[in-house]
């Protein structure tokens, strides 16, 4: 039987199909021209960008990888990807013959740091999203301090991409495409030679200066109107679940261009500029990449309580290496109960027909992702595993918070980490 993971994971990285990225790099052309992407080189970033090259880029959207693509134009360059967008129809030919390098998000890959190196040895390129998911808020992810260690392994001249604006257009809250405008711009970060003459707290600082970034604090003067087929709020209670004025969890309700507490009251309007008013109540918060890191901050008083627990029904799934086929090749497991306390995650019931008891040390565990299929994803000791909620689905974020900061309790490093980029003012 063909087992897809071991052929895309454990295979040896060669050069890309030039043939193939020339066709992409024409389809994405299109594609960002019909978005409104203007492309941005520095006046530095043109002193590397013909040679062997990481370029980091920023993860505002999901679709970043289609601008940076377009915009860099190299054959030799291979994408670093999460491992669970490879298995779907189609894409999967596709990825493999342009050597993306599939990673398993939060979690030590030794697999796809071979094929890194495998790449460099070839005299190619990587093109790396450190952020590891899209933005959920509009600002920056954590950087993984593995990060500078690569770079600091492999010293060779680094590139920046900022993508100010794709957070708008396509936001984490909603699957809906906006039309506005997208400015990709192409900077140097780093020579060869910084990687001697600077300390390594001197070129994480510098990483993470001129990485931060936040869409809502960071837009130009002249705003820029975002308008789609549905209005900018729609879908804003995906993330945002929590009442400031009452502290009710999941009971807003979306209304045209407002979003409502059904508890008490409560309600705010947001118009084509992502701006958001209040119409009901006093509103504490600039923007919802505030509010969204209030809800955060409140997650991690909760956590530390000794009672704390969430407990709801989920369906385990995870990827069918066997068969390539719809839902991201997600193929089901079993039902049961997932339990997160500040103690574990444990998940009891059936895997393929048994009763299990499946426990998860919050160490291992940096993050429950979440997506808009209402659906978690963990990776745990080189294993892909997918929960889909079956009851109260508007609880993901609070999920995906939690296990988060769990994990920020025990492990002080990653904790400091998050910090730097979550309780920024």
């Amino acid at each position: 039987m063909r087992d897809y993971h071991k052929e895309f994971v454990y295979r040896k990285i060669k050069k890309p199909n030039k043939l193939l990225a020339r066709i992409v790099f024409f389809i994405f052309g299109k594609i960002s021209k019909k978005r409104n992407v203007e492309f941005v080189y520095d006046e530095d970033f043109e002193q590397i960008r013909d040679k062997q090259m990481i370029l980091l880029c920023q993860h505002r959207s999901r679709t970043d990888f289609i601008y940076v693509y377009a915009g860099i134009r190299r054959t030799d360059m291979h994408i670093m990807c999460g491992y669970q967008n490879v298995f779907q129809p189609f894409v999967y030919t596709i990825l493999k013959k342009l050597e993306v390098i599939a990673k398993m998000l939060y979690q030590p890959d030794m697999h796809a740091t071979m094929q890194v190196l495998g790449a460099t040895k070839l005299g190619d390129s990587v093109m790396i999203f450190p952020e590891g998911i899209q933005s959920s808020s509009g600002s920056t992810h954590p950087i993984n301090p593995a990060t500078l260690k690569l770079l600091m392994k492999l010293k060779l001249p680094v590139g920046l991409v900022s993508l100010n604006g794709a957070y708008f257009t396509r936001n984490r809250y909603c699957a809906d495409i906006k039309k506005g405008k997208i400015t990709v711009r192409f900077s140097k970060l780093f020579d060869s030679e910084d990687f001697t003459a600077l300390s390594k707290d001197a070129l994480y600082e510098k990483l993470l200066s001129a990485f931060r970034y936040n869409e809502f604090e960071q837009r130009p003067a002249e705003k820029i109107a975002y308008r789609g087929k549905k209005p900018n709020i729609y879908g804003l209670d995906n993330i945002i679940y929590r009442c400031p004025q009452c502290g009710a969890e999941y009971r807003f309700e979306i209304r045209d261009t407002q979003m409502h507490c059904l508890d008490c009251g409560f309600a705010i309007s947001m118009d084509e500029y992502y701006d958001i008013h209040p119409v009901q109540g006093t509103l504490p918060f600039e923007n919802i990449d505030r509010w969204y890191k209030w809800q955060r901050h409140t997650v991690s008083q909760q956590v530390q309580k000794d009672d704390f627990c969430l407990r709801t029904r989920v369906q385990l799934n995870t990827i069918n290496t066997h068969k390539i086929s719809k839902n991201f090749s997600l193929m089901c497991l079993g039902e049961g109960t997932l339990t997160l306390t500040n103690q574990a995650l444990t998940y009891q019931g059936t895997r393929n027909g048994e009763q299990v008891l499946l426990t998860f040390e919050p160490k291992l565990v940096f993050s429950l992702t979440m997506s808009l299929s209402y659906d978690l994803d963990l990776y745990y000791n080189g294993e892909y595993m997918n929960f889909k909620l079956l009851e109260n689905e508007k609880q993901v974020t609070k999920w995906m918070l939690c296990s988060e900061e769990i994990h920020n309790l025990y492990d002080p490093i990653w904790k400091s980490v998050s910090d730097e980029v979550y309780n920024e003012e």
